[in-house]
């Protein structure tokens, strides 16, 4: 081995390992201040008013930090993500659709280069029983099948997040397909976000009622739609 590709490869292992421990202490510090506690649903609700006030005053510091949550919620496999993009929807507008696909995109691929070096062994180990998604040996366009697992979850997101890393895809091209591929269910979800604030900013709790209203059911129609021709596509494929 030369001596570029072994400081190229010090930089990568070292950098990976600055990432984790950053990450690592914004953890610790979430959960020492009982910071999960706040995503809690009826917590959410009992205190949209006052997030939206807050929001307003500081649209772009409130934009940083949901960035911010939002990236750190993808890259450790938090079981929010569909509450938060829900929330910022509400709160931001359409503006989160971008918001939202850049922090997940980056989340995810922090999650994968993670999975390349330095927690390499252990993801895979937790990951073998999923190899038949996307095998290590898959000769096929990489790109193009995560795409498609992308836009079609058949696996839980945190899982296509890592097996992509076990393959020759690159870095660019996993960021491009999570991006895109993960776009169509977010605007859904951000156009159901959009409601909620309507709701919320009415002072009307959802309810079933609610969903009589065609801003509600079209994109929960729309999310319905799309898990199950997921469904369908996996019982065509055992």
């Amino acid at each position: 081995m030369n001596l570029s590709l072994r400081v190229k490869n010090k930089i990568i292992r070292y950098r990976s390992w600055l990432l984790l421990i950053i990450f690592l202490a914004v953890a610790l510090v979430f959960f020492s201040h009982n910071g999960h506690e706040h995503l809690n649903y009826e917590n959410v609700l009992f205190k949209y008013d006052e997030l939206k006030i807050l929001t307003q005053q500081n649209i772009y510091q409130a934009r940083l930090i949901f960035f911010s949550i939002y990236l750190f919620v993808v890259t450790f496999s938090l079981p929010f993500a569909s509450l938060l993009t829900v929330l910022g929807s509400a709160l931001f507008g359409w503006i989160a659709l971008l918001i939202i696909l850049f922090a997940a995109s980056f989340g995810a691929s922090l999650l994968f280069i993670a999975a390349r070096t330095i927690l390499s062994d252990w993801f895979y180990e937790k990951t073998s029983s999923q190899n038949s998604i996307i095998p290590p040996d898959f000769k096929g366009n990489t790109f193009i099948l995560l795409l498609g697992l992308r836009l079609f979850p058949l696996a839980p997101f945190w899982i296509v997040n890592i097996l992509p890393a076990f393959t020759k895809i690159s870095l660019r091209n996993y960021f491009v397909a999570t991006f895109f591929g993960i776009m169509p269910g977010t605007i859904l979800y951000v156009w159901l976000g959009q409601t909620m604030d309507i709701l919320l900013s009415r002072g009307e709790w959802p309810n079933m009622m609610s969903l009589m209203d065609s801003r509600i059911w079209l994109p929960l129609a729309g999310l319905s739609l799309l898990i199950f021709i997921t469904a369908i596509y996996r019982w065509l494929k055992t």
